[in-house]
């Protein structure tokens, strides 16, 4: 999925950055958060490294300010794509973005997408 945003732009979705008082995975899940919103606690603190990165309410640790975009706007904004061409690829993309592995649009289901045909 993240493959298909770098075809299309030409550039990282996510492209973390170690800054001086937080590290580079630090900012990588900062990024993640600005794009798809809070992660859920139960699914930030099932994972095994949380405690480093996430108080037990799953507020990030060493990154407290964190801007919020959208992919749509971020497409339409930063990289110029017409509307008519920005919707539905957010469409495709942001199901495969989901962070509950439940929810998260499958293979066969993003194969079918009517973006992959036009």
């Amino acid at each position: 999925m993240l493959q298909a945003f770098e075809l299309a732009t030409g550039e990282h979705l996510f492209e973390p950055q170690a800054g001086r008082y937080f590290s580079r995975d630090d900012d990588h899940v900062a990024r993640i958060i600005e794009l798809l919103g809070k992660i859920p606690p139960q699914i930030a603190l099932f994972w095994k490294q949380a405690s480093g990165f996430f108080s037990r309410k799953g507020a990030l640790l060493r990154l407290s300010r964190i801007s919020s975009y959208d992919l749509y706007h971020l497409l339409t904004d930063k990289y110029q794509w017409p509307k008519n061409q920005a919707a539905p690829f957010t469409n495709f993309l942001l199901p495969m973005l989901e962070y509950a592995p439940a929810r998260r649009a499958p293979a066969e289901r993003c194969l079918q997408h009517p973006w992959l045909s036009t």
